[in-house]
């Protein structure tokens, strides 16, 4: 069963909240059609890593560090756009965690680390942090319509996988709203990659588990204002139930008196880090069929 837990919190008043809200006045039209870090102390001891220590690839290379705010990546002959961060907190020796974090509709790689704060966390636990940049600002809700932007998780993954010690066995997905809704349709298209996702208020959108079949049960944490007033509280819930039905570990998170803004209130970075430490890849299992 999943581990739920309401949490009380303040709307907020600041101009974050009339960005955010066109945001998502953006995200609620798209849906018919398909912030302190809260960062504990603790430390989790990750599981025995399956990667090398170093990339032979890169044995040569010194690998880039820091914040890397414009790096571009050629797919299918498109320019793509991406943030990375590679803390000075990170041991570039020693295979380490890899997370994805994709914006919100009408959001933006530049946007995303500002009200999430997801930088801190990255320095604080010691992973490697990319923010993939939507075409259009968007990320597509129907699988139809994903090709170019599965082809660009695929090349990014193979750059940061070859170029740096990453262990893989932990990449993990992030998503709001609806690069949220991407996480349920990626993590069920790429999941022979992926550990574990944390979405923050979006819904499963089309992702159908009668239709799709993960080669692996990756761990799922959802968290979802009970306020949210663009994407319904109910889209969490149905998000929580599927998982749960087609056999995933899932922590589900319902933040009373809250809309549609990232969670610091409830510590949303600390429990994610926390899901994720807890959730390393599994193993390839016999095909999942939630239909039978």
């Amino acid at each position: 069963m999943p581990e739920s837990e309401r949490h009380t919190g303040q709307t907020s008043k600041r101009s974050t909240l009339s960005r955010d809200l066109t945001i998502g006045i953006l995200v609620a039209l798209c849906a018919g059609c398909a912030g302190g870090s809260g960062i504990d102390s603790a430390t989790t001891s990750p599981p025995a890593p399956s990667t090398p220590a170093y990339p032979a690839s890169a044995a040569n290379a010194r690998p880039k560090t820091g914040v890397l705010p414009n790096e571009t990546l050629k797919v299918n002959g498109v320019e793509r756009e991406y943030r990375l961060v590679v803390p000075a907190s990170v041991d570039l020796s020693k295979p380490v965690p890899l997370v994805f974090a994709f914006h919100g509709l009408g959001d933006s790689k530049d946007l995303m680390p500002i009200y999430t704060l997801l930088d801190v966390a990255a320095a604080q636990r010691g992973f490697i942090l990319v923010y993939p940049n939507g075409r259009l600002r968007a990320w597509p809700l129907l699988e139809v319509l994903a090709k170019d932007d599965l082809a660009f998780f695929d090349a990014l993954y193979a750059k940061l996988t070859t170029e740096y010690a990453v262990d893989q066995d932990r990449v993990f997905l992030t998503g709001m709203s609806n690069g949220a809704y991407f996480c349920h349709l990626l993590g069920a298209l790429r999941s022979e990659k992926i550990a574990a996702i944390a979405t923050h208020s979006g819904g499963l959108g089309t992702v159908d588990f009668k239709n799709l079949t993960p080669a692996s049960q990756y761990g799922v944490l959802i968290v979802h204002g009970a306020q949210d007033g663009l994407v319904k509280v109910d889209e969490g819930r149905r998000a929580r139930d599927a998982y749960q039905k087609a056999g995933h570990p899932v922590e589900y998170v319902e933040v009373e008196r809250w809309g549609h803004l990232w969670a610091h209130v409830a510590g949303v970075n600390e429990r994610m880090w926390r899901f994720f430490s807890k959730h390393p890849r599994r193993k390839a299992t016999p095909t999942l069929n939630a239909g039978k």
